[in-house]
């Protein structure tokens, strides 16, 4: 009976013990499992988290800098343009000084348009040819045109125009300056009111009854006054080259006007400028006129495509009609093209289309002088390339982080479950020997 007694309380003892040992274990194995499932999903979440930021915040960079470069952009156009404005105001000046009634000039010799390219009348000493023009010029001189003369009655309109060539000749000082300082001035030339006109380089004009008072620029320029005036880009169909001009209506002293002073500039200068920017791998650059978005510098657009255009619809090519589908359908449509010619002076945007299935983003800037908006054009693909190495990586950096948690979950059971067997002995053996105590004391 004894024997049976002592067994029992030995089995009940280890009952007891097991017990406390696997509480203690369950109790921390459950503790340390659920932080280690919560710092999981606190890692996922961050891992997340954190990838949908860095690509968010590498695309607003990326627009960014395409902002600045067009930005850039626009600044270095700005400022030629500036030094152009410079140089029509400080001819335009002299123009109205040599026709006020102090100006004490003395004649020289002018020289009527038609002799530079054939004989049988008065040349320039210097006439040449000139390869980038592709006809006789004098640096020295310029030429004069007048609808009503030819090569036989020349004299007469001369003689009856004498004042105004007398002291027009004096310009030509100036006309070479403004030539050896800016050679991107293509053309130089005062038109009076009468149609009298005056050209530098000096060279034949080569048109029949050409009125320079009934040409879109002269009318431009006249209703502009007394400001600078841009006239918008065309494209000389006799020079084969895209031109801006620039004018400043002249006046006499008495205030009536004596005519229009202008200066063409080849966008030659400009396109190079504008077609050297290289964005990302296939992006690009593009010069545009604000009033009608007609494309004045772009990679794609040769010589021969801006003549083709501007003969068939006479003016310059919109750049919707460069954006285009492979099928001809609109990528860049009219409102995005609204959009970009609304930018205020000095301001800048942005905007996303579709072009083949594929998402282009456009930033644009304004160039303070001349209405002109800088574009620049990029896949967004190239944008966000980074984007997948940066997801590869941060996920990366989650696995490792997961598996030291992991790691550090499995050995933090092993060592609780240790410790608490420790515990669960240190904790169980005065119980026990307490249980044993009363159990002697009953059984006596």
């Amino acid at each position: 009976m004894k024997m049976a007694q002592r067994k029992n309380v030995t089995k009940k003892r280890g009952s007891f013990r097991k017990s406390v040992v696997i509480s203690l274990v369950l109790i921390s194995v459950i503790s340390l499992a659920l932080t280690g499932m919560v710092s999981q999903q606190f890692m996922t979440y961050i891992g997340d988290d954190t990838t949908s930021l860095a690509a968010s915040a590498l695309r607003e960079q990326a627009i960014r800098n395409m902002e600045l470069t067009a930005e850039k952009n626009a600044l270095v156009i700005n400022q030629k343009l500036a030094r152009a404005e410079g140089m029509i105001r400080a001819m335009a000046n002299e123009c109205e000084q040599i026709f006020s009634d102090e100006s004490t000039v003395q004649p020289r010799e002018a020289y009527y348009d038609y002799f530079f390219e054939n004989p049988g009348g008065p040349q320039p000493d210097d006439n040449h040819y000139e390869e980038g023009y592709g006809l006789n010029v004098s640096w020295t001189y310029s030429s004069w045109y007048h609808p009503s003369a030819n090569s036989t009655n020349y004299n007469d309109t001369a003689d009856a125009n004498a004042e105004k060539l007398g002291r027009a000749s004096n310009l030509d000082f100036i006309f070479q300056g403004i030539h050896q300082q800016m050679p991107e001035f293509r053309w130089l030339y005062l038109a009076f009111t009468n149609d009298l006109f005056i050209n530098y380089p000096g060279s034949i004009l080569d048109l029949e009854s050409y009125s320079a008072t009934s040409q879109p620029w002269y009318i431009d320029i006249l209703s502009g006054s007394p400001d600078i005036t841009y006239v918008e880009p065309y494209f000389d169909e006799f020079e084969g080259v895209l031109l801006i001009s620039i004018g400043r209506v002249v006046r006499y002293d008495n205030g009536s006007i004596i005519g229009v002073i202008s200066g063409d500039i080849s966008v030659a200068d400009i396109n190079e400028k504008i077609l050297d920017v290289q964005v990302l791998e296939s992006g690009y650059a593009s010069l545009i006129e604000k009033s009608g978005g007609g494309i004045i510098a772009h990679p794609d657009l040769s010589p021969e495509d801006y003549a083709e255009f501007w003969v068939e619809n006479e003016i310059l090519m919109p750049l919707t009609e460069m954006e285009i589908n492979n099928d001809s359908t609109e990528a860049l449509s009219d409102a995005h093209l609204a959009q970009i010619r609304s930018v205020q002076a000095g301001g800048v945007g942005n905007l996303t289309y579709i072009r083949n299935g594929e998402s282009h983003l456009l930033v644009y800037a304004s160039v303070e002088r001349g209405n002109y908006i800088v574009v620049i054009i990029v896949p967004e693909d190239e944008v966000l390339s980074a984007i997948p190495p940066l997801e590869e990586r941060i996920d990366v950096a989650n696995q490792q982080a997961l598996a030291f948690i992991l790691a550090i979950t499995v050995g933090g059971i092993i060592v609780a479950g240790a410790v608490a067997i420790v515990i669960s002995n240190q904790i169980t053996r005065p119980l026990q020997y307490l249980m044993d105590l009363a159990t002697r004391n009953v059984e006596a």
